[in-house]
């Protein structure tokens, strides 16, 4: 086999408003690749090029590799091809990125299985491949990823390469849902995250399943982290374990521009708090209405409840001798039925 010449990264198309391309030393190498996601199956998948990405998705570009046949001192056009399990270029394949926007991706290289990918015309569908893996992102913005990408046999060589020039935009990881252009309604447990709010909807009912209800104002609202579970908290509920405990809690603790109203339904003769790391915080606004079976008051910030049977006037106190429990008057806890 003849010296290997050159290897390039075949690549061009656009990711959701961000275009990505390359100018390789051949030209006409830009047209016959495209940019792919790699699914948990180790295979690739043609992606739309209006798709959003969410954090940690793997996006793979197939690696060309170009060699000097006909020794005129160059690559041209018929030299050039995918750098497949089964060819016998040398395999050897390093990386040099530089990142200029957004916290770095993971960048490595593998073999990726392009069985689905019909126009790439190999008859081996094992590709040596670039695997860009997108940082996780949790907030409730969509983060910019920007850089260059260059590959050679030899990092010295890799930086004399033309650049892949890499961009594109990620918002939250798979553990948070997008909810677009929200107007009201149910967001359920499990399947909410980053919900973005009709501008105009002016005041709208939240209902958190059959937990809670909140109304507030969104005209002007921007995206919001609506994420809510109800997890026991075991640490608070150790502080606590004469009561029986039900939790009510916002992952990402949203606050809205503008106050609104937080139903809470209970049954009767509960109490209600707000969950922090020193115990409970009474809710000093709160009050029971017994129409609407719930405990109602005004807020912008969401946070962490919990609905108790009893008051949480004291916390349990472990004896560290023989491992029992007691409150902080020395009185023995009642105790938890797990209701």
């Amino acid at each position: 086999m003849k010296k290997l010449f050159a290897l390039a990264l075949a690549a061009t198309m656009a990711a959701g408003m961000t275009t990505v391309a390359f100018a390789a030393q051949d030209e006409a190498r830009i047209a016959r690749g495209d940019f792919y996601k790699l699914n948990s199956d180790n295979r690739a998948e043609k992606v739309d090029g209006a798709e959003e990405f969410e954090g940690g998705t793997k996006l793979v570009i197939p690696i060309e590799a170009g060699v000097d046949e006909d020794d005129n001192g160059e690559v041209d056009a018929d030299e050039w091809g995918y750098l497949t399990y089964t060819s016998d270029y040398d395999r050897k394949v390093v990386i040099v990125d530089d990142w200029k926007v957004g916290e770095p991706a993971e960048i490595t290289t593998g073999w990726v299985n392009y069985s689905k990918i019909n126009e790439l015309n190999t008859g081996d569908s094992q590709i040596m491949s670039v695997i860009i893996t997108l940082p996780e992102n949790e907030t409730t913005k969509v983060e910019d990823l920007s850089g260059t990408i260059r590959v050679g046999r030899t990092s010295s060589a890799a930086k004399k390469t033309p650049a892949f020039r890499f961009g594109v935009s990620y918002y939250s990881d798979t553990t948070l849902k997008k909810n677009p252009n929200f107007e009201g309604g149910e967001l359920a447990s499990g399947h909410t995250g980053i919900v973005s709010f009709v501008q105009d909807a002016g005041e709208i009912d939240i209902d958190f399943g059959d937990i809670a209800t909140y109304t507030v104002n969104v005209d002007g609202q921007g995206k919001l982290n609506l994420a809510w579970n109800t997890d026991f908290n075991k640490e608070f509920g150790a502080m606590y374990d004469y009561a029986n405990l039900t939790f009510f809690n916002f992952e990402g603790e949203p606050v809205f521009n503008k106050t609104g109203t937080m139903m809470v339904y209970a049954e009767p003769d509960t109490f209600i708090y707000e969950v922090t790391a020193d115990g409970a915080k009474a809710i000093d606004e709160a009050e029971y209405d017994e129409d609407y079976e719930a405990w109602i008051f005004e807020t912008r910030a969401l946070t962490s409840y919990v609905i108790s049977d009893v008051e949480l006037t004291e916390k349990t106190v472990t004896d560290t001798e023989d491992g029992s429990s007691t409150t902080d008057d020395g009185s023995k806890p009642i105790p938890d039925t797990g209701r």
